[in-house]
């Protein structure tokens, strides 16, 4: 949509500054958000996203050598320190929490609470960032809007919205890689850990979703070490879907708001009839265009006119325009 009402607006406008000042820096306020970059430059411009995954490496590398430290306080079923270690650290970060490794003694329990704690903020700062940018990008969208509908016209303005298509294609190709990611977990899963078909479809299901029960786990080193990358980025997958379909709710939700207010400032032709009738020749004047100015900004409605109207029409027809006498002029006199 922005990219589309960009086009419209660059096409009608003669101010050659104002495409330059397109920056996603003024992104603070609607005002300065109608001078914002369409929605990839708007993605790559967060520099949040760069310092949030600046934290999640240390997070996860404070957390491995932690849990390493703790080796001798951790039970289950172990391979080699440090991959367990690092397998402990994914497996708890991203909730999916088998419970193949788990903590016994009482230091390793209150670290365990602390880096559960650390992490819940850090998937909170993640949620922060996508509210920001659907909310941004909202703002961009309806602000454009307004523009080009002073651009070329309210009218030409709802066909434009009108025209504009929702974009599924990031949707689609989200739950692409999502199914790909799911049967490359399947084939590791067969061919690794040696489970039977069920076993690893079930195995991989319940850990993309967090769900994580823990009665099917990855036992092997190398298992482990595939399963850091691979719940990593399978968690990575889930989030980005469901920004993606929030993002076309939104996407739906600001199409339908902005032809809302574009409709508002838009007076009927047959309103405009009703206060000035050409085939009688009574022209209102100031009259109507108070009434209609009201309406604009909703303070009467409709029928408020159509009374306002019917009350002016009987006063013109009460005057007698015959019997009213015009003054003399000098020369008369």
């Amino acid at each position: 949509m922005l990219d589309h009402f960009y086009s419209i607006i660059s096409m009608t406008s003669n101010d050659e500054k104002a495409s330059k000042k397109r920056s996603i820096q003024g992104c603070k306020t609607t005002l300065v958000a109608a001078k914002c970059t369409p929605p990839d430059a708007l993605r790559a411009g967060f520099p949040d996203l760069k310092r949030l995954g600046t934290y999640f490496g240390i997070y996860l590398g404070v957390g491995t050598v932690i849990f390493y430290a703790l080796k001798n306080d951790i039970r289950g079923h172990k391979t080699i320190d440090f991959i367990d270690s690092l397998y402990l650290c994914v497996v708890t970060m991203t909730t999916v929490g088998y419970g193949d490794l788990v903590p016994h003694s009482y230091n390793a329990q209150l670290v365990c609470i602390f880096f559960i704690t650390v992490g819940m903020c850090l998937f909170g700062i993640a949620v922060k960032i996508a509210a920001k940018y659907l909310v941004v990008k909202q703002q961009m969208v309806m602000v454009n809007a307004l523009r080009m509908s002073r651009k070329i016209g309210p009218l030409e303005a709802l066909k434009e919205i009108e025209s504009v298509k929702i974009d599924y294609n990031k949707l689609k190709i989200s739950l692409i890689a999502m199914a790909g990611h799911y049967v490359i977990g399947i084939f590791v899963l067969l061919t690794i850990e040696g489970m039977d078909f069920t076993d690893a479809i079930y195995c991989a299901f319940t850990t993309m979703t967090t769900t994580g029960f823990g009665d099917e786990t990855f036992q092997e080193p190398f298992g482990r070490m595939f399963a850091v990358f691979w719940i990593s980025t399978g968690t990575s997958c889930v989030g980005q879907l469901f920004l993606y379909i929030a993002e076309i709710y939104t996407d739906i939700e600001t199409r339908k708001l902005a032809k809302q207010v574009i409709s508002n400032n838009i007076i009927a032709k047959t309103d405009l009839e009703a206060a000035d009738d050409i085939k009688d020749g009574k022209v209102y004047g100031a009259a109507d265009m108070i009434l209609y100015k009201l309406k604009e900004k909703g303070k009467i409605k409709q029928d408020d006119i159509s009374v306002a109207m019917k009350d002016l029409d009987d006063v013109i027809k009460d005057v007698d325009v015959d019997d009213v006498t015009p003054p003399k002029s000098a020369e008369e006199k």
